[in-house]
């Protein structure tokens, strides 16, 4: 374990773990990922279905999009395996109508 960081991350979910990991891309080398549980067995690791580009405002859509073009780009990034499979609609207009 470290005694001292320049940044501490607090939750090794999806969006902790990925803020840790860009951090590092960015050039920062002490920087501390924390949870109370293993890293990474909470939540986002039992949602990892629910990527979704629909969002109420244009900075929200833009954040989904950059993440899912992440998520595809993962292994590629990481040279860590990750078996995602992009299925359903491509950000884009679902229009819903009632009967």
């Amino acid at each position: 374990m470290i005694s001292q960081a320049d940044v501490i991350v607090i939750g090794s979910g999806g969006l902790g773990a990925a803020t840790a990991f860009y951090l590092v891309q960015r050039g920062l080398r002490n920087v501390a990922l924390v949870d109370k549980h293993d890293i990474g067995s909470q939540t986002s690791p039992r949602a990892a279905g629910m990527v979704s580009c629909v969002r109420k405002g244009d900075l929200m859509i833009e954040l989904i999009k950059l993440a899912a073009q992440k998520i595809k780009r993962f292994t590629q990034d990481t040279g860590q395996p990750l078996d995602w499979v992009h299925s359903g609609r491509a950000c884009g207009l679902v229009i819903m109508r009632s009967h």
